[in-house]
C-alpha cells in the first residue's frame, strides 16, 4: 500500500503561492490606501472565494501597522483564511531591513518584533523568514537558528550560481553555517515572470515541464501583492488584469489562475510548513553571497552594469556562443555596493551605525523604557528602501531618506537627553571614522545641533542636524548617470559629494546655468580632496590643505585652506583662512565654499529667501549683493529653516539640483536640494573669512 501510494505521488508538483506586502516607512498614506483597495483587498478576497487554493502570506511591520490603525478589519479575513488551513504566515525582520548589512542584534530584534506581533496579536507563530530583497549572505542560518525559524527563501538564482541545473532547483535544500542548519525554499524565477504577465496556461506549462514521473517536485511561486493590483501595464493596471477584466476580457487573471491549478490534480497548492512536515530536503548546499540576478546587476557601477546589461542580452538573444555558459556564470555585484554607489545610502547607513554604538555606549545606564524607545527609532531607519535603487525610484525619493534619518536622529536626541537627565557628559567634539572609509571624520554637538565632517571628501559636511525636528539638512543626493539615462538625454552627473563646504577656485564668475550643469572649471585642487583633521582646545573641528591654484596665466601656486567648524547654541559657525604663497598679483581669482542644502523634505511647495526676497525652489537665481540665503522647509510635516550669513554683500548663485529618477510610470525630475555659490573675490595673500549657519524650527 506505501509503494502504491509513493507511486501516486510521483510526478506531483508542489506549488506553494507566496505572496509579500510591503509598503515603507515614511510612505505616504493615501499610496498604501491605494494598494489597499486595488491590491490587498482584492486578493485575500479572491483567494477566500477558492477554497482549494492555499497561500502563504508576509506582510512587513510598516504595512502591519497601518492596517492595524486604518483597516483592522482586513485581519478578519486573515484569521479565517488562517482558521481554514487556507493561509500561513511568514516573518521576517519587521522593518524590512537588509539583514545582511546589520548586526546580529539587530538582526534579532527585528525578526523577534514580527514573531511577538503576530504572537500577541493573533496567537499566530510564524516559522519562516521572508528575506528582504532576497540579500543572502551565509552567516544568516546561524541567526535564524538561534530564533528558531525553521526556513528561509533564497533565488533559484543562487543554486545555479553554486552550480546546480534548473531541474535541481526543484527540491527544498539544507544550508548551514557553524553548524546551524536551516532549510532553503528555491524562489522560482520562470514563475515570477510568468505572472500575471502572461495567461494561466503559460505557468501550466511551466509546472509541467517541472513535473517528473520519478519523483515529487516543488516549485516556488512568490510575487509581490503590489504587482497584483497597482502596477500599471500599458494603458491598464494590473488591478484591472488581475481582478476585473483579465486578458480575455471576462474573468480576472487571478480567477482564471486559481481555477487553472486546481483543474490539474497534478498541481498541489501548499502551506510551507505542511510540505516541510511531509518532505525532508534533498541534501546539502552552500550558497554565494547574493540576492537575484538583476539586483545583483543593479549594484554595479554604471558603466559596469551597462557592459554586463549588453553580454547578457545578447546571450538571450543567441548572438554569442557558449550563451548558455555566459548567462550561468556571469554575475553583477553584492547587495552591499549599493553603499559604494550611493554615497547618500552609506551617510544613512553609517550614522545610523554611529547611533546604535553610541547606545550601546550608554544601553546599561539607561531605563528599559528609555532603551526600548530609543531601539525602536534605530529599527526603523533600516528599513531598507531609502538605501538602494534598481528598477524604481528607491533612493532617489527624498521623502524616504528623510525618513530614516528623522528615525536615527531622533534616536540620538532621546540618547542625549536621557544622558543629560542622568548627569552624563557626552563629548561636544571628537574625532572617529564614522563613515568607515579609513579617514576620521568629525563629530560637533550640542543639544541642538549635530554635525559630521569628512576629512576625505574636502573637509565637507555629510550630516548637519536639527535635533528637536529630527531633520538632516544635508540629506542631498549626489546625481549619477544610471544605465537606464540615454546617451542624448541631457542629465547632469556630479563629479564631487553635493556635501556642503566644498571649496573652490575660479577665475571668473559665470552664469548661474554653468555651476547648475557643472560646466565650471575650478581651478584648485581642494574639492573632494583629503584635509589633514583635528580637535582643539576650544571644541572646534580644525581642517586643513595645501595645494596648488592655476592662475590666469597657468602659473600653479601653493595655497593653504585652514578651515573651523564650531557648534554655538543653533549657529555653526565656519572660519576660513586662505594663505598664498610667494603672494599674489592675480587680479581675478574668486574663492567659493559650495554649499548643498535640502530645503523641501517632501514634495511640497517651499521657499528660499535671499536678502528676504522670496523665490520658489525651482527658480535659478544671481544675485550681485547677497549677505543672507535663508531656506525654509515648511509644509504640514515640517516646518524648519536655514539661514546663512556671509561676513559681507557678494555675488551668490542659488539653484536647486534635479535628477531624473525612474518610477513605474516613467522618468520623473526628482529635486534632491539647493545649491548654494557664494564668491569671495581674494586679493589678499592672507584672507579671514567667516560664515554663520543658524538652524531653527519655524512658528507654525
Amino acid at each position: 500500500m506505501t509503494s502504491l501510494i509513493k507511486q501516486l505521488k510521483q510526478g506531483t508538483v508542489y506549488f506553494p503561492i507566496t505572496f509579500h506586502m510591503h509598503q515603507p516607512v515614511g510612505n505616504f498614506p493615501w499610496v498604501i490606501e491605494d494598494a489597499f483597495q486595488k491590491a490587498y483587498l482584492p486578493l485575500l478576497q479572491t483567494i477566500k472565494n477558492h477554497s482549494k487554493v492555499k497561500i502563504n502570506l508576509h506582510i512587513s511591520g510598516p504595512l502591519l501597522i497601518w492596517l492595524k490603525k486604518y483597516h483592522p478589519n482586513f485581519f478578519d479575513l486573515i484569521k479565517l483564511l488562517y482558521s481554514n488551513n487556507q493561509l500561513e504566515i511568514i516573518g521576517g525582520g519587521f522593518y524590512e531591513p537588509i539583514l545582511a548589512i546589520i548586526p546580529e542584534e539587530d538582526r534579532i530584534k527585528q525578526i523577534e518584533k514580527t514573531v511577538n506581533w503576530w504572537r500577541e496579536n493573533y496567537n499566530i507563530t510564524p516559522k519562516g523568514l521572508w528575506l528582504a530583497e532576497r540579500v543572502w549572505v551565509p552567516d544568516l542560518p546561524k541567526t535564524l537558528a538561534k530564533l528558531k525559524i525553521e526556513f528561509v527563501f533564497i533565488d533559484d538564482y543562487l543554486l545555479r550560481m553554486a552550480g546546480l541545473s534548473e531541474d535541481e532547483t526543484f527540491f527544498t535544500y539544507t544550508t548551514e553555517y557553524q553548524g546551524y542548519p536551516i532549510t532553503i525554499f528555491p524562489i522560482n524565477e520562470s514563475i515570477r515572470y510568468l505572472t500575471p504577465w502572461k495567461s494561466p496556461s503559460e505557468s501550466i506549462k511551466y509546472l509541467q515541464k517541472a513535473r517528473d514521473s520519478s519523483h515529487e517536485a516543488i516549485v516556488v511561486m512568490i510575487s509581490d501583492a503590489e504587482k497584483m493590483g497597482v502596477w500599471p501595464a500599458g494603458d491598464r493596471t494590473t488591478h484591472d488584469i488581475c481582478y476585473v477584466n483579465g486578458y480575455d476580457g471576462r474573468k480576472g487573471w487571478m480567477d482564471s489562475f486559481f481555477e487553472a491549478l486546481i483543474d490539474h490534480n497534478w498541481i498541489k497548492p501548499v502551506l510551507l510548513s505542511t510540505y516541510l512536515s511531509n518532505h525532508t530536503p534533498k541534501g546539502l548546499v552552500y550558497l554565494p553571497t547574493s540576492s537575484y540576478d538583476k539586483m545583483a546587476i543593479w549594484a554595479l557601477p554604471t558603466t559596469l552594469r551597462k557592459r554586463l546589461e549588453r553580454l547578457r542580452k545578447k546571450a538571450q538573444n543567441g548572438e554569442l556562443s557558449h550563451a548558455k555558459d555566459i548567462l550561468t556564470f556571469t554575475q553583477g555585484s553584492i547587495w552591499q555596493n549599493f553603499l559604494v554607489k550611493y554615497s547618500q545610502a552609506n551617510v544613512i547607513h553609517k550614522r545610523m551605525m554611529y547611533c546604535r554604538n553610541k547606545l550601546k555606549t550608554f544601553e546599561s545606564l539607561l531605563s528599559t523604557i528609555e532603551v526600548q524607545k530609543i531601539w525602536e527609532n534605530i529599527l526603523a531607519s533600516q528599513s531598507n528602501d531609502a538605501y538602494w535603487s534598481g528598477m524604481f525610484g528607491g533612493i532617489y525619493y527624498r521623502f524616504l531618506r528623510h525618513t530614516c534619518l528623522q528615525h536615527i536622529i531622533r534616536a540620538d536626541y532621546l540618547i542625549d537627553q536621557s544622558c543629560k537627565e542622568k548627569n552624563i557628559t557626552l563629548p561636544e567634539v571628537l574625532t572617529q571614522d564614522v563613515l568607515l572609509d579609513g579617514h576620521m571624520d568629525g563629530i560637533l554637538e550640542n543639544e541642538n545641533i549635530s554635525c559630521f565632517i569628512s576629512s576625505l571628501k574636502g573637509g565637507s559636511i555629510f550630516s548637519l542636524n536639527l535635533k528637536e525636528r529630527n531633520y538632516d539638512f544635508q540629506n542631498v543626493l549626489q546625481r549619477i548617470k544610471e544605465s537606464y539615462h540615454t546617451e542624448d538625454a541631457s542629465i547632469v552627473e556630479d563629479g564631487i559629494e553635493k556635501w556642503s563646504f566644498q571649496d573652490h577656485f575660479f577665475h571668473e564668475i559665470s552664469g548661474v546655468q554653468i555651476y547648475q550643469t557643472n560646466h565650471y572649471k575650478d581651478v584648485g585642487d581642494f574639492a573632494n580632496q583629503e584635509y589633514a583633521i583635528e580637535c582643539d582646545s576650544e571644541n572646534r573641528i580644525i581642517l586643513h590643505r595645501k595645494a596648488k591654484v592655476r592662475l590666469t596665466n597657468n602659473n600653479p601656486v601653493s595655497i593653504v585652506i585652514r578651515k573651523s567648524y564650531k557648534l554655538m547654541n543653533s549657529s555653526l559657525l565656519i572660519t576660513y583662512e586662505i594663505r598664498i604663497s610667494g603672494g599674489i598679483d592675480e587680479t581675478e581669482l574668486y574663492f567659493t565654499p559650495e554649499m548643498n542644502f535640502l530645503a523641501a523634505s517632501y514634495p511640497y511647495k517651499t521657499f528660499s529667501f535671499l536678502n528676504k526676497k522670496k523665490y520658489g525652489l525651482n527658480e535659478l537665481i544671481e544675485e550681485k549683493n547677497c549677505d543672507l540665503v535663508e531656506l525654509h522647509d515648511t509644509n504640514e510635516y515640517e516646518n524648519v529653516s536655514l539661514g546663512i550669513e556671509l561676513p559681507n554683500s557678494m555675488q551668490c548663485h542659488l539653484f536647486p539640483i534635479y535628477s531624473q529618477a525612474k518610477s513605474e510610470l516613467g522618468f520623473e525630475k526628482q529635486y534632491q536640494g539647493t545649491s548654494i555659490f557664494p564668491f569671495f573675490k581674494i586679493t589678499k595673500e592672507k584672507s579671514l573669512f567667516q560664515i554663520r549657519i543658524t538652524l531653527k524650527s519655524l512658528e507654525l
